[in-house]
């Protein structure tokens, strides 16, 4: 793998968050949606830095679901609940003792 050029990844990232129009990107889904396609567009960025950038906007996606209680539920594989997250279980985490 590559090295990451993070400076570049963030200021992509940016763009990506600076340039959603929230009158067109009305809902949390077409937001993500209009950003993975923004990074996917990006020439700046190599195929491994996509796959980052890729991975941080899941990442945030999932948080901003959990914290608004948005989006569409799934259930998960390891606990058999509705959840919003598809990086994680949701329930698994809060057993973690960070949280306690």
């Amino acid at each position: 793998m590559t090295s990451i050029r993070e400076d570049i990844v963030f200021a992509a990232l940016n763009r990506a968050y600076a340039i959603t129009d929230y009158n067109i990107q009305n809902t949390i889904n077409k937001q993500f949606e209009f950003r993975q396609r923004t990074i996917l567009a990006d020439k700046s960025l190599t195929k491994d830095e996509k796959s980052y950038t890729a991975k941080i906007l899941n990442e945030d996606f999932d948080n901003f679901k959990i914290l608004y209680n948005k989006g569409t539920k799934r259930i998960c594989e390891n606990c058999h609940n509705e959840c919003l997250a598809t990086l994680y279980c949701e329930i698994e985490i809060f057993k973690l003792d960070i949280w306690k």
